[in-house]
């Protein structure tokens, strides 16, 4: 071929090469015995494969996916749910955030008789997805290494800090009870 395969700019249905001089790779289809681009991106040749591949220049979306886990923003607390807002997926920050739910019965694993005694408005709270149908994503935080990851005083707005099994405002005093995970406060959030 008279021009230079590597490095070239290109859209996705772009023609880049015949299948006898390299196979499809990532970023790339077969079609009617030509390589074509499936992305918008820059060639390149995996020599091991001797394929053409496309580094793709738009960012992956990150979807939620059930099984994945997640860190939240607790919204509005009602009798039988909590409202969240998801703000990170499998430990990737998303932006828009997702909305999702906090059942009563996945908070815990024992019985919960009222959700304002696990889960409060503003509190940070980690979990897994269990659900994704009808765009309803139903998180869990019944394990000992999900629940509230922060949370803050109802009095003064304070970081509560955990001492014992209990949650203790360092500014007021005030002494408040949440579904803690295990990493309570340490939980890297950057």
């Amino acid at each position: 071929m008279a021009r230079k395969p590597e490095g070239k700019e290109v859209f996705p249905g772009e023609k880049l090469a015949v299948i006898e001089e390299y196979g499809d790779g990532e970023g790339t289809y077969q079609l009617d015995g030509d390589v074509r681009s499936s992305e918008i991106g820059v060639t390149r040749i995996n020599a091991g494969a001797r394929s053409m591949v496309v580094d793709k220049w738009t960012p992956s979306i990150l979807v939620p996916l059930e099984g994945m886990e997640v860190v939240a923003e607790v919204g509005s607390v009602a009798r039988k749910d909590a409202r969240i807002d998801i703000f990170m997926l499998a430990g990737t920050h998303v932006h828009p955030t997702y909305s999702g739910v906090v059942h009563i019965s996945d908070i815990s694993t024992e019985y919960v008789k009222n959700i304002d005694a696990a889960l409060r408005s503003g509190d940070v709270v980690k979990g897994k997805l269990v659900n994704t149908r009808n765009r309803l994503n139903q998180v869990t935080l019944a394990a000992p290494e999900y629940g509230v990851i922060y949370a803050y005083c109802s009095r003064c707005g304070g970081l509560l800090a955990r001492e014992g099994g209990k949650l203790t405002c360092p500014d007021c005093g005030r002494v408040e009870w949440r579904k803690t995970a295990r990493s309570y406060g340490k939980e890297e959030l950057a």
